[in-house]
């Protein structure tokens, strides 16, 4: 595992996460956020500061605090003590685990403040930080689909932000806007619009 802040981050300081797919933002042992990426880590997670997401907009409300919050990189083997597998012989252990079940693992084990998939009790954000309104921001999707389809979503070109009242709406990057009620139907059929 490689641990690193928010700010060195920001200031390019880390050059070679090769290998390690899982990310863990934290303050101390209170876990924010724990995300995966195929390509970058470093990469991905300053995507959540580009553009708009929880963890960017978490980031931004608590700064400059936030900027001395650790960020962990994990290998696949890092993540081998958070992963439960069960073996079809009793004296051997099953060793094979792919990236999922390795995110799902620390999701599980860490509790994180933002994540809602495979989360179903994430710690609440404690009141002496910013942003007691990000818990409640991610559209309500069954765990076992909701992360492929929200992948799914995203690959077809959907993200989902607020609106001003505060209502859940999904936007098209060829315009369309559709707000959650009218997306339900969709999601519950695990289709794309």
């Amino acid at each position: 595992m490689q641990t690193t802040t928010v700010q060195a981050i920001l200031d390019k300081q880390i050059d070679n996460t090769r290998g390690h797919v899982i990310y863990v933002v934290r303050d101390g042992s209170l876990a924010f956020y724990v995300g995966q990426s195929k390509r970058d880590v470093v990469a991905r997670f300053g995507e959540h500061l580009q553009k708009p997401s929880r963890l960017g907009e978490l980031i931004e409300l608590n700064r400059p605090g936030s900027l001395q919050w650790a960020v962990d990189f994990y290998t696949l083997a890092d993540c081998r003590p958070f992963v439960s597998q069960k073996s079809l012989f009793t004296m051997q252990a099953w060793e094979h685990f792919d990236m999922d079940m390795a995110e799902q693992s620390l999701i599980a084990a860490l509790r994180p403040v933002l994540n809602r998939d495979f989360n179903p009790h994430p710690t609440p954000l404690p009141r002496h930080y910013q942003g007691q309104h990000l818990g409640d921001q991610l559209p309500a999707i069954a765990p076992a689909a909701s992360r492929v389809w929200l992948n799914r979503m995203s690959l077809a070109g959907w993200v989902y932000a607020l609106d001003v009242d505060g209502r859940t709406t999904w936007q098209h990057r060829d315009g369309r806007v559709l707000t959650d009620l009218q997306m339900a139907p969709y999601r519950q059929q695990n289709q794309i619009p």
